[in-house]
């Protein structure tokens, strides 16, 4: 819940956290902001799996998301006034988690006119005219 999370990778661990004040950066900033680990991601992770108390950084990266602004989640499904433009698009660091699905919902659209499998309305892009978030508390 608290968006601190970890993988294993070969014999290391790749562990991260949602920060907590995320202040658009400058384009090119990739800066990593070492005190996010040590202060927030490292007490959880040593709390969840107490081995982790003696573990120390080996390697960091930061990166940018493209996302949109609202509330950094994807946009699916149809223009509300262009009828032949559907978005599948924004979806920065869920693309790969989410595309099946997304594929799905469009072809459903594309094929049938409406969302079948999953109704992912609330994805559309209505919501960003309205200014109606669509909120996700672990946004990685």
């Amino acid at each position: 819940p608290s968006g601190v999370h970890c993988r294993s990778d070969h014999d290391h661990y790749v562990c991260g956290a949602v920060p907590e004040d995320d202040p658009r950066p400058e384009h090119g900033d990739n800066a990593v902001s070492w005190t996010e680990f040590e202060d927030q991601a490292w007490p959880t992770l040593a709390a969840v799996i107490p081995a982790f108390e003696a573990i120390k950084v080996t390697n960091a990266w930061a990166c940018h998301y493209e996302m949109n602004l609202l509330d950094a989640n994807a946009v699916i499904g149809p223009h509300p006034r262009i009828t032949n433009l559907l978005f599948c698009n924004g979806f920065s660091g869920h693309g790969l988690q989410q595309s099946p699905a997304a594929g799905r919902a469009i072809a459903e659209l594309v094929v049938h006119g409406a969302f079948r499998t999953l109704d992912l309305a609330p994805l559309g892009y209505a919501r960003i005219e309205r200014g109606e978030p669509f909120l996700e508390k672990a946004v990685i």
